[in-house]
């Protein structure tokens, strides 16, 4: 919970000193969509005073893709994936988790309007994020612009209820992108990538402004 108010109070004062602090922010996270449709999410805990009756069957190891994206008032980055050259699924590990941030790192290069050097840029604290590898990486990139576990300011944990990806992205898609039913790994893709595509540059603002009002 310290670290909780230590960071909201750090990015408000920010937020208070530097009006334009938003606006050079990227939140970003990744997330598994499943091929079968189920959901699930570590936001949503639902506590009943009785056993259920109801059983839901699912398969124990469903076909899968894991997205990664950046989310700023400028817009979305990505979708980028962790597969191998078949395009089937991978687990999110260092390496691949830096060969993901260089495609963001150059595709943010080509945002127009947008200066590399003033941009900041948060995660999570999960591991692959915060190996000393992935750091470098960012620090090398971002300098002191790294909102992360292992830095300062440090990304306060078990708060996905303040990073706009968990808070709103993931949730938005996935209403979405399963409305078709989409029976291959390709069609799914294609389906998060349309839905991500079709999101206003007005909204992800949006949404950005909601995570300042969170922070409060």
């Amino acid at each position: 919970m310290r670290k909780r108010v230590t960071m909201c109070q750090w990015l408000s004062d920010k937020i208070d000193d530097e009006p334009e602090f938003l606006d050079n922010m990227w939140f970003s996270d990744e997330a598994h969509f499943l091929l079968s449709g189920h959901v699930n999410s570590k936001n949503n805990i639902f506590w009943g005073s009785t056993p259920p009756d109801h059983c839901l069957q699912r398969p124990l190891h469903s076909v899968k893709c894991t997205a990664w994206v950046a989310i700023s008032t400028h817009g979305i980055i990505g979708p980028f994936w962790f597969e191998d050259d078949d395009e089937r699924s991978l687990t999110v590990n260092t390496e691949r988790y830096i060969q993901v941030l260089r495609k963001f790192w150059v595709a943010l290069g080509r945002r127009r309007g947008i200066d590399r050097a003033l941009q900041w840029f948060q995660q999570d604290g999960a591991t692959p994020h915060t190996s000393d590898r992935s750091l470098e990486w960012l620090q090398q990139r971002f300098e002191d612009r790294l909102i992360s576990r292992r830095c300062h300011p440090e990304w306060s944990p078990h708060s996905p209820d303040l990073n706009p990806p968990d808070f709103y992205l993931w949730g938005y898609l996935k209403d979405r992108v399963y409305e078709h039913n989409p029976q291959t790994i390709p069609d799914l893709k294609a389906a998060i990538t349309a839905a991500i595509r079709a999101i206003p540059r007005e909204e992800c603002r949006r949404v950005i402004e909601n995570f300042a009002r969170r922070i409060q």
